[in-house]
């Protein structure tokens, strides 16, 4: 055989392998390129995620629903408004704000009474008359019910009683006080009574008017 042939038997044999050489390289390439065979994994997540958003928005609807605003004076380390939740009662309230005073005649006050929203609860020293904790219908008029207020310059002796704490005593000195100086011109005159202080009227400010 010629010695020109015998060169290209060689040259066509390595020529094929080299072929077979380049094509193994560029399969390996793309299997190391292609993707995950389990796309739906992070499918699932992102769908999970996206429902995340809308649960925090429930259980935050939810607390605020539960979240109830009480104003709390008299004889108690730490007077203010104070927010608890639905269903709190007047002991976890004192609780809350430290506990009462020394002072403080808490054997007047029903500890185990249910706290209602928009509520003010007045303890009282000793020797004053505790208030008497709205009931459910009654704290409802924070939310836009009758709330009636007393008019301090027009309302009759019994009317001026159902104040907190004022007895026929106390009712008796607001009339002879407007009687003999007027109509009051805002409610903080109240004080100048005789038997009326500072403390007993924080107790009675939002249950009176002047209009």
């Amino acid at each position: 055989m010629p010695n020109w042939l015998k060169q290209y038997k060689w040259f066509a044999a390595g020529g094929f392998v080299l072929v077979i050489i380049i094509s193994a390289i560029i399969v390996m390439q793309n299997v190391k390129h292609e993707p995950s065979a389990s796309p739906s994994v992070p499918d699932e997540a992102a769908a999970h995620s996206s429902d995340r958003p809308q649960t925090v928005k429930k259980d935050e609807k939810a607390k605020e629903a539960e979240a109830i605003v009480i104003d709390l004076k008299g004889a108690v380390k730490q007077p203010g408004v104070y927010e608890m939740r639905a269903g709190d009662r007047v002991h976890h309230l004192l609780k809350k704000a430290g506990g009462t005073v020394k002072k403080a005649a808490e054997e007047q006050v029903n500890l185990a009474a249910v706290l209602q929203d928009g509520m003010v609860l007045y303890i009282p020293y000793e020797g004053e008359e505790a208030a008497p904790i709205p009931s459910e219908s009654v704290a409802s008029a924070a939310d836009g019910g009758a709330g009636e207020m007393i008019n301090i310059n027009t309302a009759s002796s019994e009317e001026l009683q159902e104040i907190p704490g004022v007895g026929p005593s106390k009712a008796e000195s607001i009339i002879t006080y407007r009687e003999e100086n007027g109509p009051f011109q805002t409610i903080e005159d109240i004080t100048n009574v005789s038997g009326i202080g500072e403390k007993s009227f924080e107790k009675i400010k939002s249950s009176i008017s002047v209009k």
